[in-house]
């Protein structure tokens, strides 16, 4: 049985704001159900941030018009401004399906690395991500996938990354989706997929398939597109505004079908979008797989996005000590109150 473990502690103070009055402050410690990682959720911290969350506009609007200048993804530039795939891996020398385009990465993050160039425009609003956008961009990668599956059947351990704007990480403003690929796993996917068989042989059952069962009944449950469930996870990994959503019974991104692709995408801009909402610009996702080469009954395909600060002259970061040296998790807001407010967003539009 799923266990969600968490553990309330008290802090007291004489706070300066309100005329050195005792006051308490509460911290939750969250263990994920899985991988055992902690999570600290402290209260009253969204408040007290939200003020470089959002996006100064003169500023973001210079951003937008001085990166537009040589951007090699725009669509005067692309044929002529980004790399090529050798002609023995793919003679036309990139991949196209709608208006995304798949590149090799000039300087990427794996062996096997490429980018998916989403749309023609240079700048996109989170509402202006469309299902179609992120629909053809996963088309295009899982081409690339296919094709490279045939070329290197050593390289199983495909994911998908989305950096979108500078306090994403990301170098280019222009929309695009990293595609990383190797023969071994990345850390976490490791993590997952050992914690997962663990799960498995000891309770003789599925921990996604658990997972979803149990957030069913839960505040934190969002909705279900096209055996796509989505949901606020219990134990944040960032804190951000983060929701999770897993793939039933699909352990990599080469099983998955058009309409589980489409319920992916339909439920990546509801979030977008309430982000957009929220006065957010900017947002990173991650898309997992198990190998590409076998199917594993113990993993599902899951996804984590969350928001990320605005741009602003202060550069504030919420790539503090705490999740980025210390491998905690932090949340800055209740799981629940956010999932309360995203749904209420979701079920008005």
């Amino acid at each position: 049985m799923l266990k969600l473990e968490k553990t309330v502690k008290h802090a007291r103070i004489l706070n300066p704001l309100k005329n050195f009055e005792e006051g308490t402050l509460t911290f939750e410690y969250r263990t994920d159900p899985l991988t055992g990682r902690n999570t600290t959720v402290i209260g009253g911290m969204l408040n007290y941030i939200s003020k470089f969350l959002t996006s100064d506009k003169e500023l973001l609007n210079l951003l937008i018009e001085k990166t537009r200048v040589n951007c090699p993804f725009c669509p005067e530039n692309v044929k002529t401004k980004t790399p090529m795939f050798p002609k023995d891996f793919l003679k036309e020398g990139r991949i196209f399906v709608g208006n995304a385009v798949v590149i090799p990465n000039l300087l990427g993050h794996a062996e096997r690395s490429v980018l998916v160039v989403l749309s023609k425009e240079h700048y996109l609003k989170l509402e202006e991500f469309t299902p179609e956008i992120l629909f053809n961009g996963f088309k295009g990668a899982t081409t690339y996938l296919k094709r490279l599956k045939e070329v290197e059947p050593s390289i199983n351990f495909p994911a998908f990354i989305f950096n979108y704007l500078p306090p994403a990480g990301s170098s280019i403003v222009h929309p695009h989706m990293q595609v990383l690929a190797r023969d071994r796993p990345f850390y976490l996917v490791r993590l997952l997929l050992e914690k997962s068989k663990t799960y498995f042989e000891s309770h003789r059952a599925s921990y996604w398939a658990e997972l979803v069962s149990e957030e069913r009944k839960s505040k934190r449950y969002l909705f279900e597109i096209n055996n796509v469930e989505w949901l606020v996870p219990f134990a944040p990994l960032r804190g951000l505004n983060e929701v999770q959503a897993v793939v039933r019974g699909k352990s990599n991104i080469l099983e998955l079908e058009d309409k589980e692709w489409q319920g992916i995408a339909h439920g990546m801009t509801k979030i977008l979008n309430f982000y957009q909402k929220e006065g957010y610009t900017s947002f990173n996702a991650i898309l997992l797989s198990g190998p590409v080469d076998e199917h594993l009954d113990y993993f599902d395909v899951n996804l984590r996005i969350m928001s990320r600060p605005g741009i602003q002259a202060s550069s504030f970061t919420d790539a503090w000590a705490l999740p980025y040296l210390l491998w905690d998790g932090e949340a800055v807001e209740e799981p629940e109150r956010f999932a309360e407010r995203l749904k209420a967003y979701i079920s008005g539009n």
